[in-house]
Order: structure tokens, then C-alpha cells, then sequence
């Protein structure tokens, strides 16, 4: 159950635990995460606006 709860986290929360989780898990870079953390951004963004238009 862990395994889908952090992912979850740190999408909507922004959790340091989870993302250290995450970038350890994936084996991920600090550039690469912040990649991930720019798409997510972008990603929600997106979704937001077009559920406000």
C-alpha cells in the first residue's frame, strides 16, 4: 500500500520524504526530477485551465 500512497503525495502534497522516495526508486538525477516536477507542474496546469474554461 506504501508503494501507492507517496507517489500520491508528492503529486498533490509536495512531500520531501516522497520525493527523495521517488528519485531513489527511479534513480533519478536532481536535473531529472526537476524535469519530472516541471511536467507535473505543466501536466496539473493544464487540467486546471481547462476545467476553469
Amino acid at each position: 500500500m506504501d508503494w501507492i500512497v507517496r507517489p500520491i503525495r508528492a503529486v498533490f502534497f509536495a512531500d520531501e520524504q516522497a520525493f527523495n522516495w521517488i528519485q531513489k526508486k527511479l534513480g533519478l538525477s536532481n536535473y531529472q526530477m526537476a524535469c519530472l516536477v516541471w511536467v507535473k507542474g505543466l501536466i496539473i496546469g493544464l487540467l486546471l485551465g481547462w476545467w476553469l474554461l
